[in-house]
C-alpha cells in the first residue's frame, strides 16, 4: 500500500482549536501551560484512526527513581516522519507507582510528537492559558509568578511600585520579563496588569 502525504485538509484538522479544559497551568513550571494528553490522543485518533498510528520506544536509563525513554511516532498509513523523542519522569515518590514513571515518560513522548504535527499549535504560540479558562484575553495575557510556588519572593510594594515607574519610562517590556520571578497579591497584579494594558 502506497503511504499518503499529509496535505491542507489533514493538517487543518491537525491545528484545530482544544477546548478551554483543555490546557492546565504545568504542575511544576507554573509558567508554562500543558495540553492534557487524552486531547492528545483523541486528536491523533481522529485524523489518523484508531489503531493506525503507535509509538515505538525503548527505555534509555533506569536509575535513582528516574526513568529516561526515547521513541518514535510512527502513522500506518502516512509517509510522515518524525523526530525521536525523549521523555523522563521520576518511578518514585509519594502516590507515584513505577508503571506511573513509564507511563508519563511515554505521555511525554507522545505529545512532543504531536507538537511536530502541529497538534497544540495555538498553546505553543502563547495563545492559551490556564490560568484564564484556556485563552489570552486583555484581562490576563501576562504570566505572573504563581503565589504556590514556594521558591520565589512576594513582591514588595516598593518593587511594584518601581515596576509603575519603569513602564511610565517605556521599560514596558523590561516589567514583563521579570513578571514570573515573584509572586503576586491579586491586588498587585491586579494594579500592574492595568499600567501594563494601559
Amino acid at each position: 500500500m502506497e503511504l499518503k502525504r499529509i496535505g491542507d485538509e489533514i493538517r487543518v484538522k491537525l491545528r484545530e482549536k482544544f477546548p478551554d479544559e483543555a490546557y492546565s497551568q504545568h504542575p511544576t513550571k507554573t509558567f508554562l501551560t500543558t495540553l492534557k494528553a487524552m486531547y492528545v490522543t483523541e486528536r491523533l485518533n481522529d485524523v489518523f484512526g484508531i489503531g493506525r498510528w503507535t509509538l515505538e520506544h525503548e527505555v534509555i536509563a533506569h536509575e535513582n527513581d528516574y526513568v529516561l525513554m526515547k521513541g518514535r511516532l510512527v502513522l500506518a498509513d502516512y509517509d510522515c516522519l518524525i523526530p525521536e523523542q525523549y521523555g523522563g519522569h521520576g518511578t518514585a515518590g509519594k502516590n507515584t507507582e513505577v508503571a506511573d514513571g513509564f507511563k508519563s515518560a511515554i505521555t511525554d513522548i507522545i505529545s512532543k510528537s504531536a507538537s511536530y504535527l502541529e497538534i497544540g499549535i495555538d498553546m505553543f504560540k502563547g495563545h492559551a492559558n490556564p490560568l484564564n479558562g484556556g485563552s489570552n484575553s486583555n484581562n490576563d495575557k501576562y504570566k505572573f509568578g504563581s503565589a504556590k510556588d514556594e521558591s520565589l519572593p512576594w513582591v514588595s510594594d516598593d518593587k511594584v511600585k518601581a515596576m509603575e515607574k519603569a513602564i511610565s519610562d517605556g521599560k514596558k517590556q523590561d516589567v514583563i520579563n521579570s513578571l514570573m520571578k515573584y509572586k503576586w497579591s491579586k491586588k498587585n497584579k491586579e494594579l500592574i496588569t492595568n499600567e501594563l494594558n494601559k
